[in-house]
């Protein structure tokens, strides 16, 4: 059992992703999917590639019930009406066509033929490269303003319709099943090829598949236009120079991949990293006079940093405890002696023996008498040898009494309390001459060198103003205290040492890097760090948009992935597949049926598939390397007819193709070739609706005639035109030249039916009646002898003979006697007669009678030609 299109493509359908699945089983149901169809898909295309988080529908799989064929609804082209400001076409004007097998549309050059034609060409299918071809014109002579309009009238099964035409519109999709053939689109259908739109047997899914894809592909770049762009263009991240650092290589490789903690991790740029890089600046921008400094800086710290360590031992809250302790015991001793004193010397004659003035004069005395007056003698000295000392005070001899005083005096000195009291200001002395000098915090340069300090560390730099203003209060909070003066309060003295010893290395360390910086390969180690600092500093301040565009790298990838999604070259290759399977050698013999048929098989082309994504297409190749263009090489005549053979295999292989249009099918085709066409078009109006527009007055004789042999009644309009506009359709139907004798007969009887109320009128009017009616009986009978006794075997307009058809010619006497006499009344009575009454004229009865003659003769010439044919075998084909 042979396998179907539909079996091939469901096995190939599981190996699509799901979407396409379900694009497939919406498109076999329906000739069309609705826009809500294409919002589903797309929406499941976004969520597969993670464009959208929110819920999109599941994806049913495709299978072989919901293949509905796609059937399109049967279209029944009924005619235009309304036509309005189209060519020279009348205002209001219309035809009607036949609703099934053929219709004639009859007009000479300039009667509106091509206006209605140009109306259905835009509103309905037909080959055209330019669009620009297909613009529809107003009366360009005329005054008639305001839009182009008019209705096509078709029955889609429910009754008729009108669907509004207007050029420039968008065609109904109703009527994309009506096919025109024009001049225009004869000259594609030579050069170009057949396209089959809606193929049969299933096979257009694949190409519909496709142009759903060439649709969504658009939706989706367009929002990727939007939600991308060049955004990322506007996310580049200016560095100072383009090096080779690593924040510039971070910049440079983002990816999609790359994450937050990535990210946060490349633009981290401490405090400690800006200090770093101020430092480096610095060094490697600094000269020999820089290192000086620094050094001078580190021996200034050095010494300051063991001047806080002196204040902070020396002047702390317990010190100046110490200092204020020791003043109090100084006080206190000497008060102690001075009671002890005071008690000992309560006689002398003078007053304030044992105060600080008379200490001091004692002490005076005593230092004179060691030195000067009695070096070798212990004071005091109060005898030398058998005689009194002098006085080192007085200068007189001692007296006894005097004598006495001195050594209570020295006793008193030497006593503990004295000595206890001597010691203790002693100490106090010593106190007030050891307090720390501040050579640093008080030195005329202290203000510059913390300047110093403050340029590299400013916390530091205020650290130390305030530890300095501290120091200086408490040494003179110090000196006050051991001067017995009271002191202000004082502050917390704040330890500097560790900070101090941190900035000293920091220094040390600048020292170290100034004189590295003068050595080449280490200079270039703080180039080169110093360029990664600065990029790391600009990545940092940029760090938004590395996330931006990371984010919009993300999105752009995943539009990437959708957008594949909707490729069609796997589709295409597939269709085509399936094209070469299942039609390529049903369009080859079809066409080659065709060409047979209107015998140009002589013609050296061929038929070979050259299918784009959403079309069918089969190329003509002329097989000649001469040129590509069959138009170039064929006659216009054969060009005409190989059109002709394209466009009628295109129809009968189109999935869904209604009526056709055809215009002017003989142009420039021999009669021989023109007969032809004309049995070829009437037989494809037994199988569809075909309308036919032609001027050419043999060839409608022809086309009626084919139409006759086959039993179709064709249907015949009879356009004209006149000074005020064209597209008028005459009342009386086709001109009397166009009908055949059956036509001819008809007309004749209808003419015939009111003479009897005419000669009841006016019997002149009746005389001139009858003798036209006459003259055409008589032209009846000269076309039956060239249509019905001959067969039409020779034609008047045509050069061809058609022998063959002598099997069908045998003329009894008494048939030839029957045309004799009708023929020889029909003349009688048309032609001039003298005034007198020799001939009288026929009653309304009598010219009844004869069509009734006509008309046996008719049959009964038919009958003998069937009994000659058959009375003739051997001339039969």
């Amino acid at each position: 059992m042979p396998v179907e299109p539909i079996d091939d493509i469901l096995e190939w359908s599981g190996k699509l992703t799901s979407w396409k699945q379900d694009a497939l089983r919406r498109l076999a149901g329906s000739p069309d999917i609705s826009d809500e169809d294409r919002n589903d898909l797309l929406s499941m295309i976004k969520a597969g590639a993670g464009l959208t988080l929110s819920p999109s529908p599941e994806p049913v799989v495709f299978k072989k019930e919901h293949f509905g064929g796609g059937k399109h609804q049967p279209i029944v082209l009924k005619g235009i009406a309304k036509v309005t400001n189209v060519n020279r076409l009348a205002s209001n004007a219309s035809l009607t066509f036949c609703p099934n097998a053929l219709t004639v549309v009859f007009g000479r050059n300039g009667s509106g033929k091509s206006g209605f034609v140009r109306i259905l060409r835009t509103a309905c299918r037909t080959r055209i490269e330019n669009p620009a071809k297909l613009k529809v014109l107003a009366d360009v002579y005329g005054g008639v303003s305001g839009l182009q309009s008019a209705e096509i009238v078709v029955d889609l099964g429910a009754g008729d319709i009108g669907i509004p035409w207007s050029p420039g519109n968008a065609a109904a999709t109703e009527l994309m099943q009506v096919a025109v053939f024009d001049t225009a689109s004869a000259q594609i259908y030579v050069d170009g090829g057949n396209q089959i739109r809606y193929l049969p047997f299933g096979l257009a899914l694949p190409h519909r598949l496709n142009s759903v894809c060439v649709g969504l592909k658009e939706k989706l770049e367009i929002e990727r236009a939007v939600e991308v762009g060049n955004k990322v263009d506007l996310t580049a991240i200016a560095f100072g120079v383009s090096r080779n650092t690593k924040a510039q290589a971070f910049n440079n490789n983002l990816a999609k991949s790359t994450n937050d903690l990535e990210i946060d991790t490349a633009t981290t740029f401490t405090e400690e990293d800006q200090k770093r890089l101020d430092a480096i600046t610095a060094v490697l921008s600094a000269g020999a006079a820089a290192a000086a400094d620094v050094n001078a800086l580190l021996n200034w710290t050095d010494s300051l940093t063991v001047e806080c360590a002196v204040v902070t031992k020396s002047l702390s809250d317990e010190a100046l405890d110490q200092m204020s302790t020791l003043k109090s015991d100084a006080v206190s001793a000497r008060k102690a002696a001075e009671l002890a004193a005071g008690e000992l010397f309560t006689g002398e004659p003078l007053p304030g023996v044992g105060g600080d003035t008379w200490r001091a004069l004692w002490t005076a005395a005593r230092e004179y008498s060691v030195k000067t007056a009695y070096p070798e003698a212990e004071f005091p000295v109060l005898s030398i040898g058998e005689n009194p000392a002098a006085c080192v005070l007085c200068q007189q001899p001692l007296q006894a009494d005097g004598a006495a005083r001195m050594r209570r005096f020295q006793k008193y000195m030497d006593d503990t309390l004295d000595a206890a009291a001597r010691n203790a200001e002693r100490a106090v002395d010593e106190a007030i001459k050891s307090a720390p000098m501040l050579a640093c915090f008080r030195a005329a340069d202290f203000a510059d060198r913390l300047e110093q300090v403050r340029k590299r560390d400013n916390v530091l730099a205020d650290a130390v103003a305030k530890f300095q203003q501290s120091a200086v209060k408490r040494r003179e909070a110090a000196i006050a205290k051991l001067q017995g003066v009271g002191a202000e309060t004082l502050s917390e003295l704040v330890v500097l040492i560790d900070d101090m010893t941190s900035f000293t290395n920091a220094l040390t360390s600048e020292k170290e890097e100034l004189a590295k910086a003068g050595i080449s390969d280490q200079r270039a180690k703080f180039v080169a760090e110093k360029a990664e600092l600065e990029d790391r500093k600009t990545l940092a301040a940029n760090k938004a948009k590395l996330t931006m565009r990371r984010n919009l790298l993300t999105i752009d990838h995943a539009y990437s992935r959708a957008i594949a999604e909707v490729n069609t070259k796997m589709i295409t290759q597939r269709a085509n597949e399936l094209l070469d399977t299942h039609l390529t050698a049903a369009v080859v013999d079809r066409f080659d049926a065709e060409r047979t048929r209107f015998d140009i098989m002589h013609l050296n082309v061929g038929l070979a598939r050259k299918s784009g994504k959403i079309n069918a297409e089969f190329q003509v190749d002329p097989k000649t390397t001469l040129t590509k263009f069959t138009s170039e090489i064929l006659s216009e005549g054969e060009q005409r007819a190989l059109a002709l053979a394209g466009f009628l295999t295109e129809v009968a292989l189109t999935d869904g193709s209604g009526p056709i249009v055809i215009d002017d099918p003989v142009s420039s085709l021999d009669r021989d070739r023109s007969v032809k066409v004309a049995k070829r078009i009437a037989e494809e109006a037994t199988k569809r609706q075909v309308i036919v527009f032609t001027h050419d007055i043999v060839f409608f004789n022809e086309l009626c005639q084919a139409a006759d042999d086959i039993n179709i009644e064709p249907v015949t309009i009879a356009l004209f035109s006149d000074k005020s506009a064209a597209g008028k359709v005459d009342a009386a139907g086709m001109v009397w030249k166009g009908l055949n004798v059956a036509k001819r007969i008809g007309s004749l009887k209808n003419d015939s039916a009111p003479l009897k109320k005419i000669l009841a009128g006016s019997p002149a009017d009746y005389e001139y009646k009858i003798k036209g009616l006459y003259g055409r009986l008589r032209d009846t009978y000269e076309r039956v002898v060239e249509e019905v006794i001959f067969q039409n075997i020779v034609r008047r307009g045509t050069d061809a003979i058609q022998t063959q058809l002598l099997r069908y010619v045998r003329l009894t006497d008494a048939l030839a006697i029957r045309f004799y006499e009708g023929m020889t009344k029909a003349n009688t009575y048309s032609h001039d007669n003298p005034a007198a009454d020799t001939v009288p004229t026929p009653t309304p009865d009598e010219f009844e009678a004869d069509i009734e003659a006509l008309e046996n003769l008719v049959r009964d010439l038919k009958e003998e030609a069937k009994a000659a044919e058959a009375d003739r075998p051997q001339m039969k084909k």
